[in-house]
């Protein structure tokens, strides 16, 4: 039987939200997008509807950014390739040809096998100031902008404490 759902206007635009999206968005990413015109709607709200859809098969979870959970609403077979700078995914459409996992996996029933690509993606590969893992910190106190792989303590510049907020590099 399937699971039934109360098809609120929230839960609705979500669903058409996704419909046809290849951005492979996280819930976050769902609930920005959405906010604006449903304010009373919650991050949690997302996360219930997307587990919804992915217990009924309309969504894939896919695991190819350790640092968001994304969905991706084409459930037909397909690969990925996620970009190590901007963490844009690109969809595989081709088959790739997976060796015989069998061999190597003998005690085991392989339920699926993916294929996730680290690649560096067109748009960024034209970026000059490439720095594999490295962000970019701004210091809301002085403005002085920093590059680190974890977020600093304090900023060099004018030494204030907590006001190094991430940039957002799209």
């Amino acid at each position: 039987m399937m699971p039934k759902i109360k098809w609120t206007p929230q839960r609705l635009a979500i669903l058409k939200y996704l419909d046809g999206n290849k951005q492979h968005p996280s819930a976050e990413e769902i609930y920005e997008a959405l906010s604006k015109d449903f304010p009373t709607m919650s991050v949690a709200t997302v996360y219930n509807v997307l587990e919804f859809l992915k217990r009924t098969g309309r969504v894939k979870e896919i695991h190819v950014d350790p640092e968001k959970r994304r969905f991706d609403p084409d459930t037909t077979e397909h690969h990925h390739a996620i970009c190590v700078k901007c963490k844009k995914v690109f969809d595989i459409y081709q088959k790739v040809e997976l060796p015989d996992l069998h061999k190597y996996l003998t005690q085991f029933d392989i339920l699926d096998a993916k294929l996730t690509v680290d690649v560096l993606c067109p748009e960024c590969k034209k970026k000059k100031d490439f720095k594999l893992g490295l962000k970019e910190y701004k210091c809301s106190q002085c403005g002085s902008i920093r590059t680190a792989k974890h977020k600093p303590q304090k900023c060099l510049s004018c030494g204030s404490r907590g006001s190094l907020k991430e940039i957002k590099q799209h």
